[in-house]
Formats: structure tokens, sequence, C-alpha cells
């Protein structure tokens, strides 16, 4: 294995623990993200094991559909790792929420913090900006082009 790209376009996202997860294959030691609450107080959330992919080359290919865990693992990535994202902003999807149900079958959903990169960036409502910038039109789809997964192989390959 000489390189990885992972894609996260279009993926709304998952559980926390599955991002830290994957992310810990990627990134030695120390933050995943952080949940920052009102009060300005962060939690970090840690390396959860030691990766298979610590000296791996990686890419991480984002769009306006990649969203609340897909950009937890694109953050860190990014901050942890010095992964390139490439493609378009993020969502913009990092609030952390508390859901609670009643007995009446009703719920509610409260945001009691927010989700931030390991270097401190808030991902919520503002999303992750792609590194390299490359927007994929409908022409590109069209015609079975990916300026963005050829940017992503093109970066991958050894210096010359």
């Amino acid at each position: 294995l000489k390189g990885l790209i992972i894609d996260v376009r279009s993926n709304p996202g998952g559980y926390l623990q599955s991002s830290i997860h994957i992310a810990s294959e990627f990134v030695k030691s120390g933050t995943v993200v952080q949940e920052e609450f009102a009060d300005g107080t962060r939690q970090p959330f840690i390396v959860d094991h030691r990766g298979r992919f610590l000296q791996i080359p990686v890419v991480v290919l984002i769009n306006k559909g990649s969203a609340s865990a897909s950009e937890i693992l694109a953050g860190a990535l990014r901050d942890a790792r010095g992964a390139k994202l490439i493609g378009e902003k993020s969502f913009g999807k990092g609030s952390v929420q508390d859901a609670q149900s009643f007995p009446d079958g009703s719920g509610v959903h409260i945001t009691i913090a927010k989700w931030l990169t390991p270097a401190g960036t808030s991902i919520n409502g503002q999303g992750l900006e792609a590194d390299v910038k490359i927007e994929l039109l409908e022409e590109d789809v069209t015609s079975g082009r990916d300026p963005q997964l050829s940017k992503a192989l093109e970066l991958l390959q050894p210096a010359k």
C-alpha cells in the first residue's frame, strides 16, 4: 500500500466512536476531536488504539454532503496527520446533541456542545475548507470524470 484516499463525499456522518476509531488507524497519538461546552470548557477525545496506517500517505475527499462524523474524521486527519482535504467545503454539522424521550412517545434533542478539530477549529455552521478546492461539475459527472479523485491520485504520487 503506497497511499490511501478516504472518500467521505456525500457522507452525512455516523457514530462519534467510529470516527475516532477510524482516525486512530492513521494518527499515532493525541486528540482526534474536542467537545466544547457553552462555558468554554473542552473535553478531548483521544486516539483509542495503535493504528495500522501510521506511515501511509493519506488524502481525504470532501464536499458539501460531508457532515458530522465524516467531518470529524477529515478534520482529525488534516490537523493531527497533515492530510490534504480535496474537493469542496463540507456541510458544517458539528453540534453535540442530547436526546430526551418522554413517556408519551415524544422527544426533544438539545444541543449541549459543539465539535472542534484537534487544532480547535469549529466544525459547526462553518464546515471544513478544502486545502485543494476543486468543484465537481455536472458535466464531470455525466462524462464520467472525477477531477477531485484525479487530484488525490496526483498528490499521492511520489515526487520525481
